[in-house]
């Protein structure tokens, strides 16, 4: 962990869904908080569409409090946010778990002795249910996992290219040891280039994890490892296009790129139908162009409708077929 101030963050779980509210503390900042929740939460086996967003709040000095960087889903058992919705306090009327253990262990000590084995025991009742507060919990080593959103750009940029498409949250000390590797490799072309584009797309090193992830397996897509090293240029010529691509297209724009098309962006209709423009021509280099073809284009043009040129529907295609069958107008007067 780091040694900003600790975060405690809640997700509060969703009516309908059924779920416990979740919170989790750890001294990060609120985004490395935040992708610590969300990865235990999906973890423990739990949606996170059944959570509102996380929320920081003030940090609660109780003896509930769960173990850092643990996940709890019982500590809104018996605390609450009050009006202001930063401050934690006890659930009126609910017996709080250290209670209950110090009044069990009161029951069978007296004047220090156990009644029940008859050892003499030192006064500890009073610390009963604080072991979170005990020194050597307090100094007990930090986990080996490092939060990738904690890490400096080309390590979270490393951390995902090693993750061979899967979203890592976390590294542990041999996916950093490679990560190290790999950033002082300069015989490695394709990472350094990847990493020096990086640096250089404003949008890039600003962009959340998710989007880092995203970016990152689109550059293997595109470029595959195994294949030709491309240019720096291209590589930041790429994530330029991709960021300032709406999200719903991004898939397009790699599709395009990796069959070798630079297109600047996906073109769309008013209706939201891909219009084209992703390809060299208009038209397929291996479609054959005859006047029968040429006839089922131009009683296509003539549907009211939008459709993607590149995947045809057959209910399309059908109907054009029809149009220069039956000779329909419009289509007769501009074939003829």
């Amino acid at each position: 962990m780091s040694g900003t101030n600790p975060v405690f963050l809640v997700r509060k779980a969703k009516k309908s869904s059924g779920q416990k509210d979740a919170v989790l503390w750890c001294s990060d900042d609120f985004e490395a908080a935040n992708a610590t929740l969300d990865y235990l939460l999906i973890k423990s086996g739990a949606k996170l569409k059944d959570y509102f967003k996380a929320v920081a709040t003030n940090f609660p000095v109780v003896n509930e409090l769960p173990p850092e960087g643990e996940l709890s889903l019982t500590f809104c058992d018996y605390y609450q946010l009050a009006k202001d919705n930063m401050t934690w306090t006890q659930i009126p009327g609910v017996t709080l778990p250290s209670s209950e253990a110090a009044a069990a262990a009161r029951q069978h000590i007296v004047d220090g002795v156990d009644t029940e084995t008859g050892e003499v025991l030192e006064d500890h009742t009073e610390n009963f249910g604080n072991e979170s507060n005990s020194p050597a919990q307090a100094t007990a080593p930090a986990p080996e996992l490092t939060v990738v959103a904690t890490m400096p750009l080309r390590h979270r940029v490393l951390a995902q290219y090693i993750g061979e498409g899967e979203y890592l949250y976390h590294v542990d000390a041999s996916q950093k040891k490679e990560i190290l590797r790999l950033e002082m490799d300069t015989d490695n072309s394709y990472v350094q280039n990847l990493l020096l584009a990086a640096e250089n797309v404003e949008a890039f090193k600003k962009a959340i994890e998710h989007d880092v992830h995203k970016v990152v397996n689109a550059i293997k897509k595109v470029f595959p490892v195994d294949g030709k090293t491309p240019e720096l240029a291209t590589v930041i010529q790429f994530l330029k296009t991709w960021f300032e691509t709406e999200h719903i297209d991004r898939s397009l724009l790699v599709k395009e790129w990796a069959k070798g098309n630079r297109v600047s962006a996906i073109q769309r209709t008013e209706s939201g139908a891909n219009a084209g423009g992703g390809n060299k021509t208009d038209r397929n280099p291996d479609y054959e162009h005859t006047l029968d073809t040429l006839d089922v284009e131009i009683a296509m043009a003539t549907l009211p409708m939008d459709f993607n040129i590149y995947e045809l529907p057959g209910s399309v295609y059908r109907r054009a077929k029809e149009i220069v069958k039956k000779k329909e107008s419009p289509f007769k007067e501009w074939s003829a």
